[in-house]
């Protein structure tokens, strides 16, 4: 067999490997799962549960944690919900009790600044599977199951929120104007960074100005707020290719600029020359 063949088969078993390993992982996640809404679903403590993030969205794959929302019934609420510090690196001994239900923690984080009023946050990653949940409980008395989430179990007919609507007009008409002017400053802002060979902060601002132009058509179109996953834009490892993308994305809002316009009823800015010139400073750098 030769060396390509050898490579080939090597890389082969790798991925498959690798794949394995992911189904393994995936199989585990499904069965704390399983163990979590069996344990609770039968416990007068907990009359509902839902999971929210890519559960909710119907985007999971072989990595998605658990996102559980855990209703408490009122007459358990308060000693359940107690908050001990607004963040902290442990929990309440009741919640502990709790989460070590399903195994135990190798790693805890509170942050109750996530929490909805009167509930808690916790991170919990679990020792030995590496498996994390995202546990957030909310009393019974605030509980509103949001409309993009998984139904896990109820037994007190939480109520559900509607859709998601569109944000007030003149809002989006008045963020449309401001997001359109950021959008300028921060591609002139980049430019120079582009210059400095910062790499770092041009990746993360290229990232960024996708997001606004993308926001601005949203608002555009009147349509509510979505969750994105991944990156918007792909890695530039160059000079050039950082200034051609930021090029390409000056075009895309010199696009929208009428559109933009009758939105938000005044005339947008649009700078291209003096980006032009900016870039015309990164060519002479790069030359």
């Amino acid at each position: 067999v030769g060396m390509t063949s050898w490579s080939s088969l090597l890389v082969a078993l790798t991925l498959h490997k690798m794949k394995n390993h992911l189904e393994a992982y995936r199989q585990n996640r499904d069965a704390l799962l399983k163990r979590i809404v069996t344990e609770l679903s039968n416990d007068e403590r907990f009359p509902a549960a839902w999971l929210t993030g890519s559960y909710g969205r119907g985007e999971t794959d072989e990595v998605s944690d658990l996102d559980i929302r855990l209703v408490v019934a009122d007459p358990y609420s308060k000693s359940f919900c107690a908050r001990q510090e607004q963040i902290s690196h442990q929990t309440i001994p009741k919640r502990l009790a709790l989460f070590r239900m399903f195994g135990e923690p190798a790693l805890i984080h509170e942050n109750n600044n996530n929490a909805p009023d009167g509930g808690t946050f916790t991170f919990v990653l679990y020792s030995g599977s590496a498996l994390p949940v995202d546990w957030t409980l909310i009393p019974q008395a605030n509980a509103v199951r949001p409309f993009e989430s998984l139904l896990l179990f109820d037994k007190a007919n939480i109520p559900v929120s509607p859709p998601s609507e569109p944000e007030d007009l003149e809002q989006s008409r008045k963020s449309v104007a401001e997001q359109w002017a950021f959008f300028w400053m921060m591609a002139a802002v980049t430019v120079k960074y582009i210059i400095r060979a910062d790499d770092v902060f041009v990746t993360h601002w290229l990232e960024n100005l996708h997001g606004l132009v993308q926001e601005i058509e949203r608002r555009i179109h009147r349509k509510p707020w979505k969750y994105m996953r991944g990156s918007l834009t792909q890695l530039q490892p160059t000079r050039k290719q950082q200034a051609e993308a930021l090029r390409q994305l000056c075009k895309k809002m010199q696009g929208l600029a009428l559109e933009v316009e009758r939105f938000s009823g005044t005339v947008p800015a649009l700078p291209l020359t003096e980006i032009e010139t900016l870039l015309s400073l990164e060519e002479n750098a790069r030359n």
